[in-house]
């Protein structure tokens, strides 16, 4: 594929993303709690093209990816877009209000994941082992759920704070029962621990296959190992003091921030900075 047609493959995967934002928005704020389908299927579209694009990409060469922050943003574009697509068709989530936020991201990775320069260092990966890709796939569903749960927290923690307050905005009208959100933020949370708890005994064997070491010691790993302490502190606090809105928010959103130095911050530093 010739670089412009990646360049308009990639455009147009923004625009099917940016079309369902304004779908699934429209739905939303007009105080519907199911998903736009028609929204939905241009976020479909658009993970589609995405998909079809990288697919090409390692095909032609041979699974050969160097894995810098561009790379990171389009896969966890990918991932973000999957889990939302999905989470969008179970009836009991409440995973459509969330788009309103996710999908404009989704617009703003992929976009400026190709208006970055090209890094002057990166790590080449060939994604061919099963345990490599294994890990790979459950690092970036993981980071996924927890984009998505994040969002979910900001919205639990404003409306437990405005519960508490007997202030109510307009934007509180908008919002779903708090016990479904709850409901749906935690079962994210959940899974999200277990994907990340796996991809992290995959990382160390993918680990000991390359070095003989299980935990090589550097910032991705000590990152990575923080968000995992971070939501055994939520769960530890959740279950013996009831933890929730804003002090359970903060443990989410540490947690995440901690993910996102592990994924971009990382290879922020080693691809332009160092």
């Amino acid at each position: 594929m010739s670089m412009w047609a990646d360049h308009w493959t990639i455009g147009l995967v923004a625009a099917a993303y940016g079309m369902g934002a304004v779908f699934v928005t429209y739905k939303q704020l007009r105080g519907h709690g199911e998903p736009s389908l028609l929204g939905w299927w241009m976020v479909a579209l658009g993970l589609v093209m995405h998909l079809a694009s990288w697919g090409r990409f390692l095909f032609i060469h041979q699974g050969q990816v160097a894995f810098d922050l561009t790379t990171s943003m389009e896969f966890v574009s990918l991932a973000v877009a999957l889990l939302y697509l999905v989470s969008c068709r179970v009836s009991w989530l409440e995973a459509p209000t969330a788009g309103i936020v996710i999908l404009p991201m989704l617009v703003v990775s992929v976009l400026g994941a190709r208006m970055l320069p090209h890094a002057h260092r990166s790590k080449i990966l060939t994604i061919t082992h099963p345990v490599l890709i294994s890990h790979l796939l459950l690092s970036l569903l993981a980071y996924g759920l927890l984009t998505i749960a994040a969002i979910l927290s900001l919205m639990d923690a404003f409306q437990d704070h405005a519960l508490k307050s007997k202030h109510f905005g307009r934007i509180f009208n908008f919002l779903p029962p708090l016990y479904r959100l709850e409901t749906t933020l935690y079962h994210m949370v959940k899974v999200a621990f277990v994907l990340l708890t796996l991809a992290i005994v995959s990382g160390g064997v993918v680990s000991w296959q390359e070095s003989g070491t299980v935990f090589a010691f550097n910032h991705k790993v000590v990152f990575t190992w923080a968000t995992w302490l971070s939501l055994v502190i939520l769960f530890i606090g959740r279950h013996y003091w009831g933890w929730r809105g804003i002090k359970a928010a903060r443990f989410i959103l540490s947690g995440y921030a901690f993910l996102m130095l592990a994924f971009f911050g990382v290879k922020l530093v080693i691809g332009y900075i160092l």
